[in-house]
């Protein structure tokens, strides 16, 4: 098989969960089995008013409404691609053939669909189940590692250079506060009462060659990044080095990693290091091999030994942008394989994440999720990181190597150019969409052509502060109807 034809079969596997029968009828089977129910009474509506004549495909569980999971999954990742992220844009985008091509059986969903009302597709993303895109996500990335040239699974450890290096860092999504949302994802609070705002934090392992999610975990921000981070390394597979900052410099997150057979790169804070220097201070250059053990206030991952884990102490003192910079490193790889020199560029990656973010809540628009439940954030969550994905894998067989900066090609064009082609493919419209091969041969080709500009000078470093424009008006906390109560008494007196 040529090496063009393995790049087509690998992007047409990333878009098998949007676009092919096969992979959704697996994925029902595999949810039906999972459930623990009879293939002849899964999904038997048993719900007063709900219509006795919704068709259901022959033991797949789910009623073949418009809104099949099909179209409902393809519907969540076009409402994080597009720039109208509303509900009233997909039934709009539907209506008017967006989705074409998703029917079953050749049936166009846009003259089935004549309401304009939003409540169809609403309770659509509510019947779908979360597991649907929590697999959907497992599959691009076993798809994703196969692209950038590296094994899912490894039986055996890999060469240095194809191991999976995963960048962990987490943020924050905020939701505006229901009660429901309230006791899943509890506000903060603080001498004035609670907040108005619910916040979820995310923490992901971006993949360094391709900048693509390859791990992601959601939680209350109550949960601290160090225990979401034992979860993720457990899930993980063999062989994987995880490159993190000064935040996931500590022994449970290190001990955690050796316990799966995983290795890690993480930078020590000052106090840390000068620990376990021991009274002998490094020079710039040079690495200590030293036995880390847990001190009494080290809390370890469920059911870990809370022994020593053996490693690299590495100091560097670099100059950049007219300042210095001390940096501690520890590593559990060995020195044969892994020079310092490799080690201190591998750590310079980890910035990327930083960049990784601002795509994923920027363009993706996931910095304030619209939800009400905590289902629904869930759910925008996943699909929003599908979306991202798939941005990132049709960005890397257009030629963007992030490791290597070679082609660097913009993320928010590249996100404008598969919407795009997206919506032609589902309304079958144009020479180029009449098969699945040439429409992705065009997608990749015009994505190549939107590379950055090469900057003769390097950026300067940006300080963490954005500027705010005074408002008219005061800042508003709390619900509506005792501000309009305040403010009814306030009008009276």
């Amino acid at each position: 098989m040529s090496q063009s034809l393995v790049s087509l079969v690998s992007v047409l596997e990333v878009f098998a969960p949007l676009l092919s029968n096969h992979w959704m009828g697996r994925w029902q089977k595999k949810w039906r089995l999972s459930q623990a129910l009879p293939a002849s009474g899964q999904g038997r509506n048993t719900r007063r008013g709900q219509s006795k004549k919704a068709k259901k495909s022959p033991g797949s569980g789910f009623y073949q409404r418009i809104f099949s999971l099909r179209v409902i999954l393809w519907y969540l990742i076009f409402q994080r691609l597009n720039f109208d992220t509303t509900l009233a844009a997909v039934v709009s985008n539907l209506r008017a053939g967006g989705a074409d091509r998703l029917g079953r059986r050749g049936r166009k969903l846009s003259k089935r669909m004549r309401s304009t009302q939003t409540s169809a597709y609403n309770q659509a993303r509510k019947r779908l189940p979360l597991e649907l895109l929590q697999d959907a996500l497992a599959h691009l990335r076993e798809v994703l590692l196969r692209l950038v040239g590296l094994e899912p699974v490894a039986q055996h450890k890999p060469e240095p250079l194809q191991r999976t290096r995963q960048i962990l860092d987490g943020s924050t999504l905020a939701m505006l506060s229901t009660p429901e949302l309230a006791k899943a994802y509890p506000p903060a609070r603080n001498k004035s009462g609670a907040s108005d705002w619910c916040m979820m934090r995310i923490l992901t392992g971006f993949c360094v060659r391709s900048g693509a999610v390859l791990s992601a975990l959601q939680g209350a921000v109550q949960q601290s990044e160090q225990a979401m981070a034992w979860v993720l390394m457990e899930q993980a597979a063999r062989f994987t080095i995880w490159i993190g900052d000064r935040n996931f410099g500590i022994w449970s997150v290190v001990a955690q990693a050796v316990r799966f057979e995983q290795d890690v790169l993480v930078r020590l804070t000052k106090t840390r290091a000068a620990k376990l220097c021991a009274g002998r201070a490094l020079t710039s250059g040079e690495e200590r091999c030293i036995q880390w053990f847990p001190s009494r206030g080290d809390q370890g991952a469920p059911g870990i030994e809370r022994g020593a884990v053996s490693g690299r102490l590495i100091y560097v003192r670099l100059h950049k942008n007219g300042a210095w910079i001390h940096l501690w490193l520890f590593t559990t790889l060995d020195a044969k394989d892994y020079p310092l020199a490799l080690l201190v560029k591998w750590y310079g990656q980890r910035w990327q994440a930083e960049l990784h973010f601002r795509s994923v809540k920027t363009q993706m628009k996931m910095a304030e999720l619209d939800v009400c439940t905590p289902q629904m954030a869930r759910k925008e969550f996943y699909a929003g990181v599908l979306a991202y994905n798939l941005v990132r894998a049709v960005m890397w067989k257009a030629g963007a190597r992030l490791e290597a900066g070679i082609k660097a090609i913009s993320f928010s064009q590249a996100r404008r150019v598969l919407l795009e082609q997206l919506n032609q493919w589902g309304r079958g419209l144009g020479t180029g969409a009449k098969t699945l091969e040439v429409w992705i041969g065009l997608l990749l080709e015009e994505i190549a052509q939107h590379t950055l500009p090469k900057r003769r000078k390097p950026r300067p470093t940006e300080i963490r502060k954005v500027r705010h424009r005074r408002q008219k008006f005061p800042a508003f906390r709390g619900s509506r109807t005792a501000a309009r109560a305040r403010d009814l008494i306030a009008k009276s007196s």
